[in-house]
């Protein structure tokens, strides 16, 4: 107690000293421990014998310390130590302060902060004022911010590396709508230099003047039947170069209605889409953006600009995910508006083949092409031109550089005693440099790596042996290298695997021009043992020897390392007669505050109700509940109030990210859900068409309502016979197809009350939930997500549908 207590003296005296740029969300303050304490030391030393100029002994030291206070603040410590110098490093109070304190959903963003609208208008500029996201429930969301985005900075001559520049404010917003069937997003940024803010006059060479800038942003996207994703930017950038000169000419574009134009008024425009086709089992895609030249804003450090790219993509799995095929490719252009000496051109393109045909063989292969033109444009083109309209470009140089590689991985056994597998490499690089369609001098290179391995393990000895041949052809100009050569490892791993081993050795020798160069041997050993988890020791012995035509040398490098981390504070044992004091206080009350959850009462009492909030996530996987289950057994069997609200916090930590899987998974289904309700009623009347048909000519047939005994026309009879099958068919068809329209159509009325009940749809989310948990926790695209659900649902409704329509007739509407 007498060390927190200093410890928390010490932070608030620093804190009224100044301020740190440290960043903290409020919400966590009421889980988070007072204080935390992590860090640790290693002490590393080195032997060398050898040719190369270094030291025949060096050591290091090094620790480091952080505290953490209330998951506020943090105070790093650290300190270095070699047989070269000392230093040590400690916490740098800066006047600078960030928080960012949440309620719900609007968090803000107070003191030096950055925030992004957009690429094209608020990018990532650092700023000394507030900011807000409001994100609630529902289609609206909406984020703004105001704030200094410059200091003023005098100019002084004695210090030309000074820039100077006048004091900026700035403010903006977005919003963001969601309907049904389109997004729509709306960007506003300004900024305007304050011109009273410079006194010392500035060079005019300089080109410092004070600037105003407005930009707007439109966003939207869309679905167009129900498949192709269109995703589109628009953005309008005015500029005012210097607020001083006078005029008031009106520029073009939106933007420029928000600020004073005037003759150094400027104004620039950005675009970009994309097109997302779902296809198959895969996806198509087509970008295009373009870039004014010298559009920027002054709500961003770096803007690219002065470029137009088209990109097209395509990905495709076929056969049960045994090929996987992606295809990209992209051309880039510059100088828009003729304005430069020379344009470049970029062509980019790729294709990635995979190939896993059984859970042995992996095969993948790959293709990429990378290619620049940039034609510089010679200046007594213009000069001796002899039409206003030529434009000769008579300096071309291009760069190709293509890339090829093959990767084979076979696994010849994979038993519990025994797993032997073999794997290939090989890989192309080819670049080539032209000018006016001639090669450079030295500039056609060629690569080949070629790589053949041998691996056989022993898992249950923890012992791994690998063999590798390795080779490297290269051709420059006129000269042909070769090195090739073999080597040999050996991984063992001991007392539970805290005792890790290994030992390779290799060989290689090179060729240039059919000469031999160079013959190098070199083994290495190192082994590594983990002490209680804290205490690592380390030894590396390198030793390598070669021989060349001009003579022969060899290295020894030999590490030692020990290594010590920690992650909080060791306390002492209490007494017994005070453990038995802290057992006979379990009964006390305890509150508990996480996020939006209040937890109040006895541990008992208090584990109940963490029973009951578990017990409300519906659907949730076998695996994430006895993953709670785990974390609420150890919060049950430790012996103190704090250890129990510790264990408390990981348990609602992992609880909520499961309650956020589930709703995420629940709203996921119920989209899709009303996606197939919609298709179902569709297709319903082409569905029943054929039935009527069929069910039309079973009636009118000849031998329709006669007794099959006194049928003369046997063929005729067969011939009903068959459209009597097909009527069968089809009627089932469409019973089936009703059947899950019916259903489709009531869960889409359902609240979320019934919805839990009702058997078959929970049937269906306990099946898929642990697959589709692990896609929410790996970020998959939401597309991703609903096209897996609804490749499931389908099949599971019809077998529902094929089980609930025995006996029955379809009936016309």
């Amino acid at each position: 107690m007498i060390l927190k207590k200093i410890l928390l003296l010490v932070v608030l005296l620093l804190a009224t000293t100044a301020a740190f740029s440290q960043s903290f969300n409020v919400e966590q303050v009421g889980k988070s421990k007072l204080i935390n304490v992590s860090g640790g030391f290693s002490a590393n030393s080195v032997f060398y014998s050898g040719n190369a100029p270094r030291e025949p002994f060096t050591y290091f030291l090094n620790g480091n310390i952080n505290l953490n206070i209330a998951n506020l603040y943090n105070l790093p410590f650290s300190f270095s130590y070699s047989n070269l110098k000392f230093g040590y490093n400690k916490p740098v109070l800066i006047n600078r302060l960030s928080i960012h304190p949440s309620y719900k959903w609007i968090t803000a963003h107070i003191g030096d902060v950055s925030m992004s609208f957009s690429p094209y208008t608020l990018s990532g500029h650092q700023f000394s004022g507030v900011g807000i996201d409001l994100t609630p429930q529902g289609n609206f969301k909406v984020s703004a911010m105001y704030g200094r985005l410059l200091k003023s900075s005098e100019y002084d001559s004695t210090i030309p590396s000074l820039i100077p520049n006048y004091k900026r404010y700035g403010y903006g917003f977005k919003t963001a709508y969601t309907l049904n069937k389109i997004n729509l997003g709306l960007t506003f940024f300004k900024a305007k230099d304050v011109n009273t803010s410079l006194t010392n006059p500035i060079p005019f060479e300089l080109g410092i003047t004070p600037k105003e800038n407005s930009a707007i942003s439109f966003e939207t996207s869309f679905n167009l039947y129900n498949k192709l994703q269109v995703v589109a930017e628009f953005a309008n950038s005015s500029i005012t170069e210097d607020t001083r000169e006078a005029g008031s000419e009106r520029s073009k574009g939106m933007a420029s209605l928000f600020l004073n134009s005037n003759n150094s008024t400027k104004n620039y425009k950005a675009i970009k889409t994309q097109l997302i086709y779902p296809a198959g089992n895969g996806t198509l895609g087509l970008g295009y953006e373009r870039i004014d030249p010298n559009y920027r804003t002054l709500g961003g450090y770096f803007f690219n600009n002065d470029l137009e790219n088209i990109t097209l993509n395509a990905t495709q799995n076929l056969y049960n995910n045994k090929i996987t095929l992606a295809l990209n490719a992209g051309l880039q252009k510059d100088d828009l508006e003729d304005q430069k000496k020379s344009q470049s051109k970029r062509l980019v393109s790729s294709v990635n083949l995979g190939l896993k045909p059984n859970e042995k063989l992996n095969i993948d292969l790959s293709y990429s092409n990378f290619q620049s033109f940039t034609n510089s444009k010679n200046q007594f083109d213009y000069i001796n031109q002899t039409s206003q309209f030529d434009n000769l470009d008579t300096l071309n140089y291009r760069q190709v550089t293509q890339n090829a590689t093959f990767n084979l991985n076979y696994l010849l056994r994979n038993e519990k005693t025994q797993k032997r597998s073999m794997g290939i490499n090989l890989s192309v690089q080819d670049a080539v440099n032209q000018q006016q369609g001639q090669t450079l001098q030295g500039g056609a290179s060629t690569f080949y790596n070629s790589a053949l391995s041998y691996l056989i393990g022993y898992p249950d000895r923890s012992l791994n042996i690998v063999g590798a041949l390795n080779s490297t052809f290269s051709h420059l100009d006129a000269s042909n290298n070769l090195i090739l050569g073999p080597t040999l490892g050996v991984n063992k791993n001991f007392m539970d695997k805290k005792v890790s081993t290994s030992f390779s050795s290799s060989y290689n020798t090179s060729f240039s021009d059919g000469k031999k160069q160079t013959d190098v041997f070199n083994f290495r050993l190192s082994g590594n043992y983990l002490l209680q988890e804290k205490h690592n020791f380390n030894m590396a012995i390198l030793s390598l020897f070669s021989k060349r035509t001009t003579g022969s040398s060899s290295d020894l490098t030999a590490t030692l390392t020990y290594s010590y981390s920690f992650d909080k504070i060791k306390i002492k044992r209490l007494p017994k007669e005070t453990l038995s004091r802290e057992r006979d206080t379990l009964a006390a009350i305890i509150k508990i505050n996480y996020n939006k959850i209040t937890l109040e009462g006895t541990r008992e009492s208090i584990l109940q109700q963490l029973k009951t909030l578990q017990q409300n996530i519906k659907p949730i996987p076998p695996e994430s509940s006895n993953k709670l289950d785990t974390l609420l057994s150890t919060a049950q069997k430790t012996s103190n109030d704090k250890q129990f609200k510790e264990k408390v916090y990981d348990y609602l930590e992992a609880l909520e990210a499961n309650t956020n899987n589930a709703q995420h998974f629940n709203q996921s289904v119920t989209n899709v859900i009303q996606k197939l309700r919609k298709e179902l009623q569709t297709k319903d009347k082409s569905i029943e068409h054929p039935y009527k048909l069929a069910l039309a000519k079973v009636n009118s047939h000849p031998a329709h309502d006669i007794d099959k005994d006194s049928i003369q026309d046997k063929v005729g009879y067969r011939s009903y016979l068959k459209l009597l099958e097909h009527s069968k068919i089809s009627g089932e068809k469409l019973l089936r197809h009703r059947w899950m329209l019916a259903e489709f159509t009531a869960l889409s009325k359902m609240d979320e009350t019934e919805l839990e009940l009702n058997e078959y749809l929970n049937s269906f989310k306990m099946q898929e939930s642990d697959e589709a948990f692990k896609m929410i926790s790996n970020k998959e695209k939401e597309i991703v997500l609903e096209d897996y659900l609804e490749q499931h649902l389908i099949p599971f409704y019809h077998a529902l549908a094929i089980k609930n329509t025995i006996g029955k007739e379809a009936s016309i509407r």
